[in-house]
């Protein structure tokens, strides 16, 4: 058999200092990630959204220095979160300036657009070669863009939903590889769901409620399929590998490992990762928006009523 590595962490959030306790740091994380890769050599690092948006102010230095940690962490495929399209002003160049461009891997994001094109940067699915396998790699995202902080986040955007995605790349890409694997920012319970719901699927990261599986989550099909599920918490402090296992003869996927790696002071610190942290801008944080009274007031669970939302903003914010 010949065993393919996938590295993933997500919602990082920019912690770029270690917690209290020792876990955690920019640092650390990228310690470790440059020391699994070097030992596993046929592997992939990937991170599954939310690099940033730690409740701090908007501005040119939001996503800094993530391109720079994650260059050197040799992060291969970033897929976009939510709280990357915090910024709407000015068709998201805050977002294409200080993220994507910068950033020397690729940028996944298939379900979302931006006055009917895909985000400027970005790709919808990727596929990787290693050991001689293709490894297809398909980037989604929740639909739920707006918070409390930053509710005028996704307003100008057109997105798809994960499900109806899923349905129609995942047969295309299915066909093209030997593995398909999904990075979803999505909470666990509801990827967990599509992944069982969608046959070829092989792999899907989870993300977005910051969840921690201990091992892979194993899904079967009707059809007598399997996928496998993880997600590897928050903040930098876990990271989760997942082996993939192939037949040489048939090229057949035949078994799905996984092992967290815990980023704690018994890791490495890059001293490069280092002299970027202490560098790095210091960002404000930001301060709550009005409130908006109840007359007004509707659920920010679309894009249709978010951009609702916003427009009753701009049209309160006018009268005198």
């Amino acid at each position: 058999m010949e065993k393919v590595s996938i590295f993933a962490f997500n919602d990082f959030h920019r912690r770029l200092e270690p917690f209290a306790d020792g876990s955690g740091g920019a640092a650390r994380l990228v310690g470790k990630l440059r020391q699994l890769k070097a030992e596993n050599p046929n592997s992939i690092t990937v991170n599954v959204g939310d690099v940033t948006g730690d409740n701090k102010k908007l501005g040119p230095d939001s996503f800094a220095p993530i391109p720079q940690l994650f260059d050197r962490a040799q992060v291969d495929v970033l897929a976009l979160g939510n709280h990357e399209f915090e910024d709407s002003r000015g068709d998201y160049e805050t977002l294409r300036n200080g993220l994507i461009k910068p950033f020397q891997g690729e940028t996944l994001c298939a379900n979302v657009r931006y006055a009917g094109k895909p985000i400027e940067g970005t790709r919808p699915f990727s596929i990787k070669q290693l050991a001689g396998f293709n490894i297809a790699l398909l980037g989604v995202v929740t639909q739920d863009l707006g918070s409390k902080m930053h509710p005028t986040a996704g307003v100008g955007l057109s997105s798809v939903g994960i499900k109806q995605t899923l349905a129609e790349l995942v047969p295309q890409l299915d066909q093209q590889s030997d593995a398909v694997v999904v990075l979803g920012h999505e909470n666990l319970r509801e990827m967990t769901e599509l992944t069982q719901g969608q046959p070829g699927v092989d792999v899907t990261l989870a993300a977005h409620d910051h969840r921690l599986t201990a091992e892979a989550v194993e899904v079967n099909r009707a059809d007598g399929s399997k996928g496998f599920v993880s997600e590897a918490g928050a903040y930098g402090q876990s990271i989760n590998q997942i082996d993939l296992y192939f037949d040489s003869s048939t090229r057949k996927l035949v078994k799905v490992e996984m092992t967290n790696h815990k980023v704690d002071t018994s890791c490495p610190s890059d001293p490069v990762a280092e002299e970027i942290v202490r560098n790095a801008p210091k960002l404000e944080r930001v301060e709550k928006p009005k409130a908006v009274s109840r007359r007004d007031q509707v659920s920010l669970n679309s894009f249709s009523q978010l951009s609702q939302w916003y427009t009753i903003q701009q049209e309160e914010e006018k009268k005198p």
